[in-house]
């Protein structure tokens, strides 16, 4: 359970935001004025902030600016009636998780929360640093991070499902960690292996702590039977209950794999762990945490686009599990250098040419969708202008394909099938030309 500050004036909006975040599992506690913030700062530690800007006694940049002048890197959510350029822009400089605008989204605004308070949640073994965590900013991981959430505020069963490889066990300790039995024992456990009603009964029989039934629907028909037959008993206390899938559970439970009544015993929270190639946007950050796992000496990691590219063309059938061995792999061949194709294993070093070069083009469109984005919500509607956009875009461009031709004009106009005074005259209007 997080304590969350949340910094606003009005009274009934200050009320609505509390019961949201009470809504999620987590404590609010409410500050009316910018003094009253900064005492309850220093009074308490906070993992988020919900800061408004228009206060009544400071702008709530203001305590903002006094905030990160601290030192602390407490994620902080603005809140703001009016979408002003200079305002988001300094929310960006001064480190700001999320900007909303009123009036809120509610749904929205759990949702950030829930990001803000799990996406860097870290699993540990007791007395044991912290050795892996769940990586990702993708909107699929998101939508895990979210359920964790709701998973992490109560006590009901929980369905993990996603191919193998993916993190169900891992999302597994983290639902455990985090919850209120976090004090007593995980116990885990593979369904393949249970062969006799004793056993699982034997599984169920301590009321504490969390059992994780790894591969529900490998369990024996007539046992599925028996186990529905307890989570159904509302008088017995059973451990918390988390099941992992590697297919989906209406999928399961339609080719008979998985009984309908333990289905909907599970039904009320299922996450999906999404394959890594739903996800290829999330691999540089995961490299870099491996990278880091291996080398803690040094915090410098070099990949070149070209090694990046094929990472991502890569279909990866054992997920994230399947990437962590690759860079372990090309950590031990660059020999401490940046990473090169090379250095990766060739069925993976291949497959940015056997793609057809489609998730190339993917990540392109995922780009720039995240450009224009940003670009459109930094700049009043009356202003947009296509030719500004495109112009942008091109100078981008033209910069790297310099770079790429050694600034030399000449070899990248033949290269382009350009005529000469057209890029150059494209070169000048951009800046990048030594005539200009």
């Amino acid at each position: 359970m997080a304590a969350i500050l949340i910094i606003e004036d009005e009274h009934a909006l200050g009320t609505a935001l509390s019961l949201a975040i009470h809504r999620l599992g987590h404590s609010a506690v409410l500050a009316a004025s910018g003094a009253a913030a900064l005492e309850k700062i220093k009074a308490q530690k906070f993992e988020a902030i919900v800061l408004d800007i228009g206060l009544p006694d400071v702008s709530g940049l203001e305590i903002l600016e006094k905030i990160r002048k601290s030192g602390s890197k407490i994620p902080i959510l603005i809140i703001t009636a009016h979408a002003i350029l200079d305002h988001t822009i300094m929310s960006q400089k001064l480190g700001v998780a999320d900007y909303l605008i009123k009036p809120l989204d509610l749904q929205r605004f759990e949702e950030v929360i829930s990001t803000l308070v799990t996406k860097s949640i870290q699993i540990a073994e007791p007395n044991e640093p912290a050795t892996t965590s769940l990586i990702g900013a993708s909107t699929n991981m998101h939508r895990v991070f979210l359920g964790i959430a709701r998973a992490c505020s109560g006590d009901m069963p929980v369905m993990l499902h996603g191919p193998c490889g993916t993190g169900k066990s891992l999302a597994a300790r983290i639902i455990h960690t985090n919850s209120n039995r976090s004090n007593d024992s995980l116990r885990m456990i593979e369904c393949a292996t249970i062969h006799h009603l004793d056993s699982l009964q034997t599984s169920l029989a301590d009321p504490t702590g969390t059992l994780v039934l790894e591969g529900l629907d490998t369990l024996d028909p007539a046992l599925q039977a028996g186990l529905a037959e307890v989570i159904g008993q509302e008088k017995i206390q059973l451990p918390r209950l988390v099941a992992t899938l590697q297919i989906d559970p209406r999928e399961a439970e339609g080719k008979q794999q998985l009984r309908s009544d333990l289905f909907y015993a599970f039904s009320a929270l299922s996450i999906e762990m999404p394959a890594l190639r739903d996800r290829s946007e999330d691999i540089p950050a995961l490299c870099r945490f491996f990278y880091g796992m291996q080398s803690s000496a040094s915090p410098k990691f070099e990949m070149t686009a070209a090694t990046l590219c094929s990472l991502q063309a890569y279909e990866w059938p054992g997920n994230v599990r399947e990437l962590r061995h690759v860079i372990e792999h090309a950590l031990a061949m660059s020999h401490g250098g940046p990473i090169l194709p090379g250095h990766l294993p060739p069925h993976v070093s291949q497959a940015l040419h056997t793609s057809g070069g489609k998730v190339v083009s993917g990540e392109l469109d995922r780009v720039v969708a995240r450009w224009l984005d940003s670009q459109l919500e930094l700049t009043d509607e009356v202003e947009w202008q296509y030719d500004a956009l495109l112009d942008q875009m091109e100078v981008a461009m033209l910069r790297h394909l310099l770079e790429r031709f050694d600034q030399r004009p000449t070899r990248l106009a033949a290269a382009l099938r350009m005529n000469r005074a057209t890029l150059r005259q494209k070169l000048r209007r951009a800046g990048l030309s030594s005539e200009s």
